[in-house]
């Protein structure tokens, strides 16, 4: 677990204090140096399949969730209880950064899809600033599964994972705001994602991808369908083995294709959205 995480981010945080995992009868809590662990040594969540997809049995989740808060959440820490999602969220898709580095991308892939069943989208992740108000539980998966979102959004592994780096030597030992993870984003992105951070985290529902197809001029038209205006975010969709890359706005576009609506496929595993499919009306 060391090893893993101080792959992605250097030195573990607090040398000079240590790192302990101190047993308990619950199943664990994060304690800067001194993390409480009550898992019953085993793998699992409560030697259960956290995730339902088979890859959590190959690990114990209290120890990698809970001392991966000594990165987010002791050592960058949300100032606000409202974006809380910086310590859980973070740390939730730290999990699966450690499943891609321990056993590969196939099962990171699969396990952080896993956590789709979790996520309820009943409430915004973000809660009133300055408001003793505990966020929801997709603060965990939903806010895991943004930033697996933002990473093909990117579409470029090396770039993200120095941008990752980027975000805990930049906040390290500081208390943030989801605004400074924005700032910093839009700056490597070159883009601005405001309206992106805004539908995931500030709204309850997901993006929506609206696709209509048209058999008899071999097309589909698509659009975003958001709470948030002027919503645009990039996706693959076509077939697996040749995604190509569409860049749908809360306006109507139309593609060529002739894959029709049984095989035009949009990639999912990789972006957190819904898709609606449906064919044109003949006049």
């Amino acid at each position: 677990m060391m090893e893993a995480f101080q792959h992605y981010f250097g030195e573990y945080p607090f040398v000079k204090d240590g790192y302990k995992l101190v047993q308990v009868p619950y199943s664990g809590m994060e304690h800067q140096s001194a993390v409480t662990y009550g898992n019953g040594f085993t793998n699992g969540y409560l030697g259960k399949d956290w995730t339902g997809v088979g890859v959590s049995m190959k690990f114990d989740f209290i120890i990698i969730h809970e001392s991966g808060h000594e990165w987010f959440g002791n050592a960058v820490t949300a100032s606000d209880v409202c974006d809380m999602w910086i310590h859980e969220g973070w740390t939730t898709y730290l999990e699966c950064m450690y499943v891609e580095k321990v056993f590969g991308y196939a099962d990171a892939l699969k396990y952080i899809n896993g956590y789709q069943e979790k996520v309820r989208n009943r409430r915004p992740i973000i809660t009133e600033r300055g408001k003793h108000q505990g966020p929801p539980g997709d603060q965990y998966f939903k806010g895991a599964l943004f930033l697996h979102t933002l990473r093909n959004v990117l579409g470029d592994d090396d770039k993200w994972w120095a941008l990752v780096r980027e975000v805990y030597d930049t906040f390290k030992y500081q208390s943030i705001e989801t605004e400074d993870i924005l700032k910093l984003f839009n700056k490597r992105f070159g883009m601005d994602l405001q309206p992106v951070f805004d539908q995931y985290l500030r709204h309850a529902q997901l993006p929506l991808l609206e696709l209509v197809f048209d058999d008899a001029k071999d097309s589909v038209s698509y659009r975003w369908k958001t709470d948030v205006p002027g919503f645009d975010m990039p996706i693959l969709v076509g077939e697996r083995a040749t995604w190509q890359q569409i860049s749908p706005t809360t306006e109507w576009q139309t593609l060529s294709t002739e894959l029709g609506q049984e095989r035009f496929e949009v990639a999912t595993d990789l972006y957190y959205v819904k898709v609606t499919k449906r064919r044109r009306e003949s006049d």
